[in-house]
């Protein structure tokens, strides 16, 4: 029965992965489309133009996306897909149907719930999942017929980004490196990962200071390291974004079990 196992977060550069219990319905901010899969039953979700609550056992969240998500405690497989928009444009062609600004009812639900509820059932270590994580997102088939390609300027910007978490470089900087202007890095760069530059960097922040604390730093330390003044607007700000505490990760009755790619 999931209930008595262990919760499980795998954290990946491309993507995060979690299985386990949505505790309360969560007030999301989305810096990154998601995936979310019932694992015991539907998801009741609403997006926060809405005045009633829709129901899906997949759904599938755009970038920017702000609502709330609940699964009544049930089990779920949430995962955060890749920033350069690929995951989101394949997955998108498999919905049944489009609700409160999402994409539901995937084709392939049933195959994605017997694999994550595999997973949630016998412990698979990051490196030998994510293999698996990619073929199950990316459908060969479906990424032959998929139009949408990332441009390699943004590609370089967001590696940039991820190399550059100490330096804080301005808008006008990484512009500057890929040869654009910064009204038009800026544009592009919206268009094609969904959000702001500043917004992305600050999720990708965020999975930094997870990997920290999966690697033992306390939650204060993680948040000063990425840029934070203090725990607690740290604490608001990645239950805004990620859907929960960071105090979960260094908490062991909260019986989750972190496993960080490469440790």
């Amino acid at each position: 029965m999931l209930a008595a196992l262990p919760q499980r977060l795998y954290l990946w550069e491309r993507r995060t992965l979690y299985l386990g219990p949505l505790h309360s319905p969560v007030q999301l901010s989305l810096a990154a489309s998601r995936l979310l899969i019932g694992l015991q039953g539907n998801i009741r979700f609403r997006h926060y133009a809405q005045q009633h609550d829709s129901y899906a056992r997949s759904l599938l969240l755009p970038v920017g996306w702000q609502g709330t998500v609940d699964s009544a405690r049930l089990w779920v497989a949430d995962c955060h897909l890749d920033a350069t928009g690929l995951d989101y444009a394949v997955l998108r062609q498999l919905a049944s149907r489009q609700e409160q600004a999402a994409y539901c009812d995937l084709h392939n639900e049933q195959q994605l719930i017997s694999a994550f509820d595999a997973v949630s059932q016998h412990l698979t270590l990051p490196d030998t999942l994510y293999p698996q994580l990619d073929a199950w997102l990316n459908p060969p088939e479906l990424v032959a017929r998929t139009a949408f390609r990332c441009d390699p300027r943004i590609l370089a910007t967001l590696q940039r980004i991820k190399t550059s978490t100490q330096e804080n470089l301005s808008v006008d900087s990484l512009a500057q490196q890929v040869g654009l202007s910064t009204s038009r890095l800026v544009t592009l760069f919206k268009d094609q990962v969904g959000v702001p530059i500043r917004r992305y960097r600050l999720w990708y922040r965020l999975f930094l200071s997870t990997q920290r604390i999966a690697r033992g730093a306390s939650v204060t330390d993680a948040a000063l390291e990425a840029g934070f003044a203090d725990a607690a607007h740290f604490a608001r700000t990645y239950r805004n974004i990620l859907g929960f505490q960071p105090s979960a990760l260094v908490r062991p009755r909260a019986g989750l079990q972190v496993f960080v790619e490469g440790a």
